[in-house]
C-alpha cells in the first residue's frame, strides 16, 4: 500500500469519526437552547444563529471555547 493511499484511509477514518461523535452529541442535546450562556458570572445572550445551529446549547462561544480547552487538557 502506498503511503498516499494509507494517509486517504486514516484521514477517512478519522472524518467518519468526527462525524459519528459529533451526530452523537446533537443526539445529547436536545430540548430548548438557552437564550443566555448559564454559566453563572458570564450570562451572555446566545446569538439566534447558534442557537439554532447546536439544538440545546447552553453556552455561549466563549464559555464553550473554555470548556473544550480544559477538556483536552485532562484526557
Amino acid at each position: 500500500m502506498e503511503a498516499s493511499d494509507f494517509a486517504s484511509k486514516l484521514e477517512a477514518i478519522h472524518n467518519e469519526s468526527a462525524l459519528a461523535t459529533h451526530l452523537a452529541q446533537r443526539e445529547v442535546l436536545t430540548g430548548p437552547s438557552a437564550e443566555f450562556c448559564v454559566v453563572e458570572d458570564c450570562q451572555s445572550p446566545i446569538p439566534e444563529k447558534r442557537r439554532l445551529a447546536i439544538p440545546g446549547v447552553q453556552h455561549c462561544t466563549q464559555c464553550q471555547t473554555r470548556r473544550e480547552k480544559r477538556s483536552k487538557r485532562c484526557r
